[in-house]
């Protein structure tokens, strides 16, 4: 067969390729391509597919690997929905070879994509409401039974999915049956030879593998039942990982392949006690019996996890409608509950809005806490602000003095204070001079002067002089300048 490149990946130019009986199998458009091969529509094969290895696969370990599935095939019963086939596992029917009879892929049987979807989708509710899912208990329930079914009829024939989880399966929407696809990559069980899977998803590996990131083929069934038992959590408690939650201390790891490692398991009939629920868990309505199987599967030793058959026994009662053993809400008539229990989903109606509520009171509260700082801040500034000083008010009476002085014109005024002054500065002057001075005439201070002792007249006519000067001097600046823009004024 002639390949053309693209990207990497071999892509299919000739369209013919013929399977180990020899019948002819002509390759039509492309469906998808992945890591491993391409898949594409078959022209004379309607409701086959086939898949081409890229040609950096080993394909001599895939022949044997494809021949070993041919020959161990689950027995699943045909199952028909309005006389459509339900396609439960895209399992190899034939083995594809080129013109050089060279082994280049197989075929398998068409898995109808337009009505089917992954499981994960259902999980959450709202996800599930998007995509016009149902979301009421009981198709829930009937997925889970119908994959523990499934993967029950694999597990008979030794086989193992390992890299099992929500994005890996899907189911028809209408009729709830699951499918596996991708089934060449599973660990297969061939004659005295084991083909192992080649990977897995740490959010779904057993504990006892996580720490070496390794399963030994020996206890491979013991992941599958680990991975199984987290799946059917999730479909019937609102897409809750079984390892989520709250931790009570800083020594619960925050990811959940170390609390998967560590058993943090807080959902239990003995739940772990440094780790609490999830507030919108609906763990508590689930039968006892169920909680028991997942006691087993999360808290006890691998070998004693439930498997895929125990899992389908117990969910078979609660999957058929005769049973009963699933019923309306009284509430709500899109809810259905496990009889004998509350309404799960009502439950967590109840405390999701009791959460937001509480939130939005705590939010209420931090607000008004921010305003009382704001407010407090403020005042707080206000305070440490110097308020200033409020001015004194004089006495009534200097108040009247001051309003008559300045009725007064400013040249009398100033003319009647320059002829006061000299009177009041001679007082002063003859209060200063001794009294044997002071008591006699001008005359008689003059004859008494010039009898005084030299020094003595010098100090005093010095004295006499200077006092005379301080007052000319003090009357020139405060009576006589002020006036003078007085007398400078134009007519």
């Amino acid at each position: 067969m002639v390949k053309a490149r693209k990207k990497g990946i071999a892509q299919p130019v000739s369209t013919q390729l013929q399977d180990e009986n020899g019948k002819i199998y002509q390759i039509g458009n492309l469906i998808k391509s992945g890591g491993a091969g391409s898949v594409s529509h078959i022209k004379n094969a309607p409701f086959q597919v086939s898949k081409i290895y890229h040609d950096k696969i080993d394909k001599a370990y895939y022949l044997k690997k494809i021949t070993a599935m041919q020959k161990l095939e689950p027995a699943l019963k045909s199952v028909s929905v309005n006389d459509t086939p339900i396609i439960q596992l895209a399992w190899p029917q034939a083995r594809l070879y080129n013109s050089q009879k060279q082994f280049v892929g197989f075929v398998m049987p068409e898995l109808d994509v337009k009505n089917t979807i992954e499981l994960e989708y259902i999980l959450q509710e709202r996800q599930a409401k998007a995509y016009g899912l149902p979301t009421g208990m009981g198709a829930k329930v009937s997925l889970a039974y119908n994959l523990c079914s499934l993967i029950d009829a694999l597990h008979q024939q030794g086989h193992r999915i390992i890299d099992m989880k929500p994005l890996n399966l899907r189911f028809y929407k209408s009729s709830l049956y699951m499918s596996l696809l991708d089934c060449d990559g599973f660990s297969i069980q061939g004659e005295n030879t084991r083909y192992p899977a080649g990977q897995f998803t740490v959010e779904y590996l057993a504990p006892e593998f996580q720490a070496k990131q390794t399963i030994p083929e020996a206890e491979e069934e013991w992941q599958d039942r680990f991975a199984l038992a987290v799946i059917i959590f999730q479909l019937l408690n609102f897409g809750i990982h079984p390892f989520s939650g709250r931790p009570k201390n800083d020594t619960v790891p925050t990811d959940i392949p170390r609390r998967i490692a560590g058993r943090f398991y807080g959902y239990g009939v003995k739940a772990h006690n440094l780790i609490t629920p999830s507030v919108a868990s609906g763990h508590k309505q689930l039968p006892d019996r169920l909680r028991t199987l997942f006691d087993k599967a999360f808290s006890g030793a691998p070998s004693l996890r439930p498997s895929a058959k125990t899992w389908a026994t117990a969910l078979y009662e609660y999957a058929q409608p005769e049973k009963q053993q699933m019923v309306a809400c009284q509430k709500d008539k899109n809810h259905q509950h496990f009889a004998g229990k509350a309404c799960a989903a009502c439950a967590r109606q109840a405390q999701l809005q009791q959460v937001a509520a509480t939130q939005k009171q705590n939010e209420t509260q931090r607000e008004q806490v921010g305003q009382t700082r704001v407010q407090n801040a403020t005042v707080r500034q206000a305070t440490r602000r110097t308020a200033p000083p409020k001015p004194r008010q004089p006495p009534a009476i200097f108040i009247a003095i001051k309003q008559a002085i300045s009725k007064v014109p400013k040249v009398i005024l100033h003319t009647a204070i320059a002829m006061l002054v000299p009177v009041i500065f001679g007082l002063l002057l003859m209060n200063f001079i001794p009294q044997g001075i002071s008591s006699g005439l001008g005359s008689n201070w003059v004859s008494d002067l010039i009898k005084a002792d030299y020094i003595e007249q010098i100090l005093i006519t010095m004295l006499s002089v200077m006092f005379l000067m301080v007052s000319a001097i003090i009357l020139l600046v405060i009576f006589v300048f002020p006036s003078m823009h007085i007398l400078k004024r134009k007519p």
